[in-house]
This record gives structure tokens, C-alpha cells and sequence, in this order.
């Protein structure tokens, strides 16, 4: 009993206890938003090469389709990477060009992603957070990462859909864990990216009440501003002669 309190012990030390104020209704409602709307975007190129290839209007099923309707197998590789490109665009396009640190779930919301220390969020940050562990190890709800366990297994020709899943509602159900129920609502993702949500009204407020502090110049350079005022000048007035008396 004492083994595994000391583990949880150590657990706990190494996650973040700073308090965030981020209201969860909010950060639910914007993973809602983008896991619904993302899913429409990320989904579509599979969707409209199906019909193309294929001629059917019935529902897209996965990237196995084409080899079971008789297609070559490399259609579903090719629907996989479209669909890889379009979750691209959506999940880290979009935040690092167009709204710096937001999806269109977290804009409508007023959320934004940023990094631990507060500084806007670069490419290396949304990369390691949207694609290496909402994507690849979390993506249990999200179509791209349904997509992306299909397009490995076509490509390797080893099943691995199954076990991928069930790794990642593990790291689903962590994520969510320590987003719901630490201090600093910072879920798995945030770990791995080095990053926080934060209410982005909130901090827009913060920067435009905060004045501008300007340099003080330093005493060498006010001294050399400073010119020496010249000394007043003595006004010297000029002694009148006497007036020699005589005729000329």
C-alpha cells in the first residue's frame, strides 16, 4: 500500500498544479465543435473520391472499401493521405496561420492554445500537440486517427487498427482525467506539446490594460543630454571721460 502511495506521490510531482480559471463547459464545447466539424473536413476527400472511383452515392465506410468493392488498394492509401492533409489544415494550418493558437471550436469559444509560459504557440508546439498525441496516441474519437490506423495497415499490410484503438482510449481516458480533475486543467496533449488552454478574451484584456513601460535612460546618457548652461554674463558698462573744459 505504502509502494503505490509513493507512486502517486511521484506522479503527482511531476504534473501541473498552477490554477487555471478556464471554464470546462467552454473547452468541452469547442472539443465538440472541432471533433464534429473537423471530423466533416478531415473526412470529406475520402468521401468525394469514393463517389468518383466507385460511382456509388451510399455511405463511405473506411479506406478498406476499395480493395473489398475490387479497386486497386492503393485508392485507399491515396483517400488516407487526402484525408491526412485536410486534418492537417483543420487542426494545425489553421492555428498557427489564421487564428494564432485556435481551432474554430476554441475561436467561436473564446479559448486559445498557448504555450506553458504563456508565449503564442509556433509550429513545433501544435505539431507535437495536434499531431503526435491528439492524432496518433488520443485520437480514439477523432476520424483522422481512424483514418490514420487504416493507412498504416494498408501500407504495411500488418493489422494494427485493433490495438492502436485500445492504446489510445488509455490515453483518451488519461487525458481526460487530468484535463477534468488537476489544478491546471492541462490535458496529456498539453504535456506532450509543452502547452495550456487559456480564455483568450481574458488575456487580450490583460495586454491592452497592461501601459507601456519605456526605458529609463541611464545616468551616462542623461548626463550627456544635459548640457551645461553657459555663466551669465557680466554686463560692463563703459566709464564716461570728463569733458575737457577749454576753448578749442
Amino acid at each position: 500500500m505504502s509502494e503505490t502511495t509513493g507512486i502517486f506521490r511521484k506522479l503527482s510531482s511531476k504534473l501541473d498544479h498552477t490554477p487555471n480559471d478556464i471554464p470546462m463547459g467552454k473547452r468541452l464545447g469547442a472539443y465538440f465543435i472541432d471533433w464534429s466539424l473537423g471530423g466533416i473536413i478531415s473526412g470529406f476527400p475520402a468521401v468525394l473520391l469514393y463517389g468518383v472511383i466507385t460511382g456509388k452515392s451510399d455511405m463511405f465506410s473506411d479506406l478498406y472499401v476499395f480493395e473489398a468493392l475490387g479497386f486497386e488498394r492503393y485508392w485507399g492509401m491515396i483517400a488516407g493521405i487526402l484525408c491526412l492533409l485536410a486534418a492537417i489544415l483543420y487542426y494545425i494550418v489553421v492555428p498557427c496561420k489564421i487564428w494564432r493558437g485556435q481551432t474554430l471550436g476554441k475561436h467561436l469559444l473564446g479559448l486559445r492554445i498557448v504555450r506553458k509560459d504563456g508565449e503564442a504557440v509556433g509550429v513545433k508546439e501544435l505539431i507535437l500537440r495536434q499531431g503526435i498525441a491528439i492524432f496518433l496516441m488520443e485520437g480514439t474519437l477523432f476520424i483522422i486517427s481512424t483514418y490514420i490506423r487504416q493507412l498504416v495497415t494498408l501500407v504495411t499490410w500488418v493489422y494494427v487498427d485493433a490495438i492502436w484503438q485500445y492504446i489510445g482510449i488509455a490515453f483518451t481516458l488519461l487525458s481526460v482525467v487530468l484535463a477534468i480533475y488537476t489544478a491546471s486543467h492541462r490535458a496529456l496533449h498539453d504535456y506532450i506539446g509543452g502547452t495550456k488552454v487559456v480564455l483568450a478574451l481574458k488575456e487580450e484584456e490583460v495586454k491592452k490594460d497592461t501601459p507601456r513601460q519605456t526605458e529609463k535612460p541611464k545616468p551616462e546618457q542623461q548626463k550627456r543630454k544635459q548640457k551645461p548652461m553657459p555663466a551669465p554674463q557680466k554686463k560692463t558698462e563703459k566709464k564716461r571721460l570728463p569733458k575737457k573744459n577749454g576753448k578749442k
